[in-house]
């Protein structure tokens, strides 16, 4: 997690020593999916992505769960919600598998007191998400096969059908229909231009 930071903006050693000491014992495993947040609810934590997945998500007009942004590995998950606690507007859910490291917000405003260029640490994080998220919106652009083709190729750990996210989510990300998104993806398998994780087992893939 430190490393990432470092990437972020150079900080004093004595920041990481004390977030080290902080987020010590404070770190959660989720063994299926897992809704941490829902619409409404206090955002008491940040979190930063140690494996798998978060995903944030609402309801789209016709009353299905429309999936708005996917938080993946060594990734922090930390919104407006969090830095000026107010309910949350979103669903947060963890993928099977995740570990998330945590920071509550009582500890961050500990951070900032004795730490004050932090601030503007969080800012930079807040600002390298906003700028993913304006990357991936340009590809959201892209029209048919190219579009699927490209969403897998950013998140390669998505490709096996149904093991990390459902169809229903990944289409909803997307936009398009369940079974676009499938008859594009075999395509893609059948082509080459995905490879499907299960050929190295030597098992068979359907979709």
């Amino acid at each position: 997690m430190f490393g990432i930071l470092e990437s972020v903006k150079s900080q004093r050693p004595e920041l990481y020593q004390y977030l080290k000491q902080v987020m010590k014992y404070q770190g959660t495993f989720y063994p299926k999916a897992t809704v941490i947040y829902k619409p409404g609810d206090q955002v008491h934590c940040a979190f930063f992505i140690s494996e798998g997945f978060l995903t944030r998500s609402t309801k789209s007009e016709d009353g299905r769960q429309q999936l708005l942004s996917i938080f993946e590995e060594n990734e922090i998950k930390a919104g407006p919600d969090f830095m000026q606690q107010s309910p949350s507007e979103f669903l947060i859910e963890a993928t099977a598998g995740t570990f998330v490291a945590y920071i509550t917000h009582a500890q961050m405003k500990a951070v900032y007191s004795i730490f004050p260029e932090a601030h503007e640490l969080a800012s930079l994080i807040i600002s390298q998400h906003n700028r993913k998220e304006a990357q991936m919106r340009k590809i959201l652009l892209i029209k048919g096969i190219q579009l699927v083709e490209s969403f897998y190729k950013c998140y390669p750990k998505l490709i096996e059908p149904g093991s990390v996210l459902s169809d229903e989510k990944i289409s909803s990300f997307l936009k398009i229909s369940v079974s676009l998104l499938r008859e594009h993806r075999s395509a893609l398998f059948a082509t080459g231009r995905l490879i499907h994780p299960a050929k190295k087992y030597g098992k068979s893939s359907d979709r």
